[in-house]
């Protein structure tokens, strides 16, 4: 079977999932880009050069609708999804294939959908979309159009988890449509070769980062933006009064709240609370092996809330808010707590009892660990072809 996926840029927790598919024997796989960037980019969020120093292209097969760029601007505006429309176009009747994924409702998915579905070829929607949001009633009205309209041109729906399916059949798919095949992640094997995993050294990333050896270990990696909400943990976290043993490290930064968090951490006792800037992936995977706590307090606008997937291979117990993606499975699998968004005193209140309940702290790890299993990689791409094969 030959199988496209259809991607608007290098995601770095699918780049796993595509090696694990290109060796799946039975399936011709292939990855179809609008965009190839350079590994060093410059984002504009992060407001910086950045790498995640793992390589973006090795193992798998793939091409890109336009040349390498070294910048994320100006990929989705409309003008550019209009070119990489075309040329989607031109390329899908061009080449063969029985099946083709779309990750994402942007409109050029949705023309190239119809497109497709002309030509004969099985469609496939995946998507990390939920129907969180305060909107107008007009923005309702135009939202439902929209969905319902794209959702008549794909056979299948793959869901990442509770909150994705529930907005399929919000905007009328039939549940005999939907899939569920967990969000793959990165993993400490695909990130630290065999050959480099020698430089994985915890003592080492310590010292480094002057960060203190005898500290239980909060962890917030993210960009400052105002969906993600740094200012609302730091205040809850200081409120939260966790004393010294306690230490909320943070990476990322970027974004409207950059500054607002420097100044923040001027202001304010910040012994107990170290901002480390950007982190690749392999010092993520450092910073989740020392954490016991991973936190995600996002607003409405996060999608799945991909640090919480990865944290959860490393044993981190979870802590976020109901605004993210995850949050169902967190509460059913017991993976951590969730907050009610607009409570910033109650996120205080969870970060006490994660911290001072070390039974259920332990269990929330060992459950962690063990949901993990479904989303590593290798795991994904086999239900993906199992999947393909059956239908």
């Amino acid at each position: 079977m030959k199988f496209l996926f259809v991607c608007s840029h290098q995601i770095q927790n699918l780049i796993p999932l595509f090696k694990e598919l290109n060796k799946i024997k039975d399936i011709n796989f292939k990855v179809i880009y609008w965009e190839e960037i350079s590994n060093d980019h410059f984002d504009e969020e992060f407001n910086q050069i950045i790498n995640f120093n793992i390589d973006l292209y090795d193992g798998y097969n793939f091409s890109s609708l336009s040349n390498k760029k070294n910048t994320t601007a100006n990929f989705f505006t409309f003008f550019n999804k209009l070119k990489i429309l075309l040329k989607l176009i031109k390329y899908l009747i061009k080449e063969d294939f029985d099946s083709i994924l779309f990750y994402g409702y942007s409109f050029p998915h949705i023309v190239a959908a119809i497109i497709s579905k002309i030509l004969g070829k099985k469609t496939i929607l995946r998507s990390v979309s939920y129907n969180l949001g305060n909107r107008k009633i007009f923005k309702k009205i135009i939202r439902n159009i929209y969905f319902r309209f794209a959702n008549l041109f794909f056979d299948e729906f793959w869901s990442i988890c509770k909150l994705n399916t529930d907005f399929y059949l919000y905007f009328g798919v039939k549940e005999n449509k939907i899939t569920v095949i967990n969000s793959s992640q990165i993993t400490f094997d695909f990130v630290y070769k065999e050959e480099d995993k020698n430089l994985f050294n915890i003592n080492k990333f310590l010292e480094v980062n002057s960060i203190p050896k005898d500290k239980k270990i909060i962890f917030y990696g993210g960009k400052f933006t105002i969906q993600k909400r740094p200012l609302f943990l730091l205040e809850s976290f200081i409120s939260a009064d966790l004393g010294d043993d306690w230490f909320l490290l943070m990476s990322g930064g970027g974004g409207e709240y950059h500054n607002d968090v420097l100044d923040f951490l001027k202001k304010n006792d910040s012994r107990n609370i170290k901002f480390l800037g950007y982190k690749d992936l392999k010092e993520m995977i450092n910073l989740y092996t020392l954490s016991d706590i991973v936190v995600l307090p996002s607003d409405y606008g996060e999608t799945h809330g991909n640090v919480l997937m990865e944290a959860i291979q490393f044993e981190c117990a979870l802590l976020t808010s109901d605004r993210v993606g995850l949050y169902p499975e967190v509460i059913k699998h017991e993976l951590g707590l969730v907050f009610n968004s607009d409570d910033k005193l109650e996120l205080s209140n969870h970060l006490k009892k994660l911290a001072t309940d070390i039974n259920f702290l332990n269990k929330c790890k060992a459950n962690g660990i063990k949901y993990s299993a479904n989303i590593k990689p290798n795991f994904v791409a086999t239900i993906m072809a199992e999947t393909l094969n059956q239908k």
